[in-house]
């Protein structure tokens, strides 16, 4: 089974607070393992669930197409915060989602349908 199969992530923005196995205190660049769906310390220690706010907003897989995709939300988040009325994530533009909280969709769109978005609202705009 891929799920256990393990991954390994790196901590874009320190984690200092509070995960399931105790406090942490990860420093940018820190490396740390997933594990069927959850993200361990170099420790051994349980940290978060990967798709937790937790786990979304301090670590990324530690590929060169989880640092473009980091590089692309951040720029997208920034744009989405001054435009909080787009319709880019109307019910009918976002099929088949499950959870329709806009940093979500965006999370979890595919790499091709975020970089089209990302051309879009960002690459012209200074934000």
């Amino acid at each position: 089974m891929m799920e256990n199969i393990p991954v390994e992530y790196i901590t874009f923005k320190r984690f200092k607070t509070k995960g399931i196995d105790g406090e942490f205190n990860l420093s940018y660049g820190t490396i740390v393992m997933k594990r069927g769906g959850m993200l361990y310390a170099p420790d051994g220690r349980c940290i978060c669930a990967v798709t937790s706010e937790n786990g979304w907003n301090h670590f990324r897989p530690n590929t060169a197409e989880g640092a473009h995709r980091q590089r692309m939300l951040d720029r997208l988040f920034r744009y989405y915060a001054l435009h909080p009325n787009s319709e880019d994530f109307a019910p009918w533009k976002t099929e088949g989602a499950t959870n329709f909280y806009w940093k979500n969709l965006l999370r979890t769109m595919p790499t091709n349908k975020l970089e089209a978005l990302y051309k879009k609202r960002c690459e012209n705009v200074r934000n």
